[in-house]
């Protein structure tokens, strides 16, 4: 998987879509976010290469290590009171 910090560098839309035609990219927003654009047309074939990314499972990895939970009362009550 491909990281880009976009409050690092700016990438045209047309280079994301023809990295994300090779392998997923995740996209870190300046404000924190993180977005992963992959191509959606197979499913399968977007599991097989993210298991095989050594790169996507440490990400995964530091993202379940990480001890800060909200819990999910929280996020029900913030959902409802969405517009």
């Amino acid at each position: 998987m491909k990281t880009i910090d976009l409050g690092q560098q700016e990438v045209a839309l047309s280079t994301l879509i023809d990295w994300a035609r090779q392998e997923p990219v995740l996209l870190l927003a300046p404000d924190g976010q993180e977005f992963c654009l992959a191509e959606a047309d197979d499913f399968d074939q977007e599991v097989n290469r993210l298991r095989q990314s050594r790169t996507f499972q440490e990400f995964l990895a530091a993202r379940s290590a990480c001890s800060q939970r909200i819990p999910l009362e929280q996020i029900e009550r913030e959902l409802q009171e969405l517009p």
